[in-house]
């Protein structure tokens, strides 16, 4: 029996796969030691799901008298190169009548039984060793213990035996995370993104996602809460999709029509999204190099001012304590970003806790340390940007009640003339608690005056880099508008009006110039990624001007940009470079916390079996509605990983602890055990198909004809090897050089 190892479910590991953060940079030798062991973890979970199928195959035969002549994990072909012969096996070593060992290409194992191999150049040679003479009717006679003379009730057998032992291995796997305690980023709401499908269905931060369609779970991870949503739009994105969320304690349900304006069609594939992030507890987890961008003040960095340390926890704001939830011991992030984000223009203290001795790791012993956070400057080119018409109000909102409609155009704040998106937005989050007055004129040209009280706190979502932003919300209305490409304002002094940018003109392409090979890598990896390197980006709906000026906060000042642009339809560019502004400042301080992390653990050795029984049946789930996505042409062949994907997979799971690895090894014998199901000759789903037929037919598949199958399995099984092996080197590539 050949079994093949394919991840057949690796879609959203490959979308969402992303490094460990961790809060402070480990010594080299820590570095190297934590991935060495992580490494032979993965290396002995992925032997072990590979040596319980081929146990299977191997107990059932030795049951029913089959010779067993070898059994191994991994394949050893001969290897040879010109008269170089190379080592095919890495053990093996000779017990009985069975040769064990391991062999060099880990893409699967076998068990070699007497009469039976799935290369059909040698099925001839292998029927005449299994033959013993002719019988008195002048038939062959076969050896008793070779597969061929057994029942074709003992052959199903040993064929399926793989699978269930894979899927019995994957509920004790699955039962034992449970028992010690499965880690998982809760699918709590942190941001709801104006203007997006979860922003009108009135799904609110603080939200606890309990169902998504028929995938009901009190214990729903993110993760999991994302995958659900992206098979439902893949299968119809028109379709609403049926959300329940726990606010408060009661639970409350939502149809939500999805979208896939946020899904960069370069990527191939749309993802259907509702337009929302996940929470995150207020410790701070690490300085990233994007907080670096975003707090480059050489005063600060001089300055002798307490600093925010990784482990920090806030607690409170300017002596104001931020509320705790049932979730966490910790304040959740949405409670420090409404207090802190309309504050952008302020120097702000936050009241932190901090690890007394930070040096003992058993020590939890914390004190209160206050810690100034100045605000932090906007980078822009010096040119403001016009506000779209509205884009969308929400039913049954303020801005709503009063009248205000999509497609009326923002006119004034408090009697002074809006020439600038984000400037707007800015000059309204600063008044929080207090009145203020728009003026809009509708599509006759009628002016129409709104005027109201802004909450006393509120949070800025400004979307930073996402793709697709769909425009900015007017605090406390339920009013959201857009940023424009038509230069509105143009700041004295600034690089703009140096370059000879003016009013009116109409920004179409952009493209940023990093200098360093740092800069360079930073750009890759973290911003557009290479292929934007090579050309100016357009300026459309996708990479629109808030998407841009979100991206913008996160490069260095000084940094080297062409704008291409139109003016008296005639287009023209000019070089301007990235600036500090003046006047305006960024909600975003750019600070790094952790995710809100849960633990889904039973004490009882019946929950955990049962847990484990209900995590294989919905892994296996994944894996049959990925393969039918991919069959019926709504998932690209891009999505399928091999062995790479599942080394990333498996040791990013492993880094986080032996539970993770353990559900993603479920995850993988679920994978495993229907992968090698399927009906293609050669693999243990087609060697059933000629079972059940001969059990109908009364007689054994005429063996020329089968031979040609199994030709044609194995020959589409190498293809599909290279093809994922290919699949996987464009992925990682991907990832690791943008």
């Amino acid at each position: 029996m050949t079994d093949l190892l394919i991840a057949g479910d690796s879609l959203t590991q490959l979308l969402n796969w992303t490094q460990p953060l961790f809060a402070a940079e480990p010594t080299l030798l820590e570095s190297w030691g934590t991935f060495l062991y992580n490494i032979m973890l993965v290396a002995l979970g992925l032997g072990f799901v590979i040596f319980v199928h081929e146990l299977g195959h191997f107990l059932a035969a030795k049951t029913f008298g089959v010779q067993c002549d070898k059994f191994y994990v991994g394949f050893d072909p001969p290897l040879q190169i010109g008269p170089i012969k190379l080592p095919s096996k890495l053990f093996h070593f000779q017990w009985g009548e069975t040769e064990y060992g391991i062999g060099v290409i880990p893409l699967g194992g076998y068990v070699k039984m007497l009469g039976q191999d799935d290369d059909p150049r040698n099925s001839a040679a292998e029927a005449a060793r299994s033959r013993e003479g002719v019988g008195p009717d002048g038939a062959p006679k076969l050896n008793p213990r070779s597969y061929a003379a057994k029942s074709v009730y003992a052959r199903m057998v040993i064929i399926s035996a793989g699978v269930v032992m894979n899927l019995i291995t994957g509920v004790f796997m699955a039962a034992i995370a449970f028992y010690v305690g499965v880690p998982y980023d809760a699918a709590v709401i942190g941001t709801v993104f104006p203007g997006d499908p979860a922003w009108h269905a009135g799904l609110e931060p603080g939200d606890r996602f309990v169902k998504v369609n028929k995938n009901e779970n009190d214990e729903l991870s993110f993760r999991d809460m994302q995958q659900s949503i992206v098979f439902a739009g893949l299968r119809d994105a028109s379709k609403p999709v049926a959300i329940g969320v726990d606010r408060n304690g009661e639970t409350k349900e939502f149809s939500v029509v999805g979208t896939t304006h946020h899904s960069d069609p370069s990527r191939g594939i749309q993802i259907l999204s509702l337009g929302m992030r996940s929470t995150f507890i207020t410790t701070l987890s690490r300085i990233s190099p994007i907080s670096k961008q975003y707090t480059e003040d050489p005063s600060y960095e001089a300055s002798s001012l307490p600093r925010l340390e990784p482990g920090d926890i806030v607690v409170g704001i300017n002596g104001e304590t931020l509320p705790v939830s049932r979730y966490a011991p910790e304040p959740l992030g949405y409670e420090l970003d409404k207090r802190l984000e309309p504050r952008h223009a302020e120097t702000v203290t936050l009241n932190v806790m901090r690890l007394k001795n930070p040096d003992d790791k058993k020590s939890e012993e914390r004190e209160p340390v206050d810690v100034p956070s100045p605000p932090v400057a906007m980078k822009s080119f010096g040119a403001g940007f016009l506000p779209t018409p509205v884009v969308t109000v929400r039913e049954n909102s303020l801005g709503f009640q009063s009248g205000i409609e999509e497609g009326m155009k923002l006119i004034s704040l408090d009697g002074e003339p809006i020439d600038d998106a984000f400037a707007l937005l800015l000059k309204l989050s600063s008044k929080f608690g207090k009145k203020a007055t728009l003026d809009f004129t509708d599509a006759a040209g009628e002016k129409k005056t709104f005027e109201w009280q802004l909450p006393d706190s509120f949070p800025v979502p400004v979307a930073d880099a996402m793709f697709g932003p769909t425009g900015l919300e007017i605090p406390g209305t339920g009013i959201v508008y857009g940023v424009s490409n038509i230069v509105g304002r143009i700041e004295p002094g600034m690089p703009a009006e140096k370059a000879g940018l003016q009013v009116n003109d109409v920004i179409t392409q952009i493209r940023f110039s990093p200098e360093t090979e740092d800069e360079l890598q930073y750009f890759k990896n973290v911003l557009l990624g290479a292929e934007s390197l090579k050309k100016a980006q357009l300026v459309d709906r996708g990479r629109n001007m808030q998407y841009w000026i979100g991206t913008l906060q996160m490069m260095r000042t000084g940094l080297s940009t062409e704008l291409h642009f139109e003016r008296d339809g005639k287009v023209d560019r000019c070089n301007v470079t990235v600036a500090k502004h003046p006047t305006l400042h960024w909600p975003d301080r750019g600070l790094q916390f952790t995710s809100l992390k849960r633990t889904h653990q039973v004490d009882s050795v019946a929950d955990a079996m049962g847990l484990g029984l209900h995590e294989i049946v919905r892994r296996g789930g994944n894996v049959l509605e990925f393969l039918e996505l991919l069959v019926r042409g709504k998932l690209p062949f891009r999505a399928v990983g091999g062995p790479g994907a599942i080394a990333m997979e498996a040791t990013d799971a492993a880094s986080r602890g032996i539970s993770p690895l353990l559900m993603f090894l479920t995850l993988l014998s679920a994978n495993l055990a229907i992968i090698n199901f399927l009906p293609i000759p050669a693999l243990d789903g087609g060697h059933m198909v000629f079972l059940i037929a001969e059990a109908i037919r009364g007689k054994p598949v005429d063996e020329e004809l089968e031979g040609k199958l199994r030709l044609a399995g194995v020959l589409g099984l190498l293809c599909l090897m290279l093809a994922v092996v290919f699949n996987d080197y464009i992925n990682i590539s991907r990832f690791y050089r943008g």
